[in-house]
């Protein structure tokens, strides 16, 4: 008989998703108290509402680390970060809309594989720092199937 893999989950807590961004949970609830990343799994918004953080806003916040980590304001960032999520809602477990971004600073810039970048927002092309989305995407499920394998039960109920 083999082992059958555990099923990976769909939501995220607050706690857990920043667990698997590398962030605190002051700079998540910041974050979501900003607008900056809002989690995309709850259908009802409001004080004592648990947040539901899907796989591709735990991306974005894995995102925020990384260039926060570069020495990027991501305050600057709040509208090139809510249309990103807005305009590319697929980044999910299994798919992944582009192979870069770019930003210089101000704007973010969408690589798609073997095509041109896609402008989030309006800005000129003057790039100062560029992030591929692929080692991000597959070492943030490497840590979601990690932390399943060590819990009895999956990090977060798939709803």
């Amino acid at each position: 008989m083999s082992a059958k893999a555990p099923k990976l989950a769909e939501f995220f807590t607050a706690g857990q998703s920043a667990k698997l961004a590398g962030l605190s949970m002051a700079m998540v609830n910041y974050l979501c108290r900003e607008e900056i990343v809002v989690p995309s799994g709850n259908q009802h918004r409001g004080h004592g509402s648990a947040r539901r953080y899907s796989f591709g806003d735990v991306v974005a916040l894995r995102l925020v680390t990384r260039l926060s980590a570069a020495g990027v304001s991501v305050l600057r960032l709040r509208k090139a970060m809510q249309r990103l999520r807005k305009i590319h809602p697929e980044i999910t477990l299994t798919s992944l809309p582009g192979s870069h971004i770019v930003t210089d600073g101000h704007d973010l810039h969408l690589r798609r594989s073997g095509e041109s970048m896609e402008r989030v927002l309006d800005g000129q092309f003057a790039f100062a720092f560029v992030i591929e989305l692929a080692p991000l995407h597959k070492e943030l499920v490497a840590r979601v199937k990690e932390q399943n394998s060590r819990a009895s039960e999956p990090v977060a109920k798939v709803a």
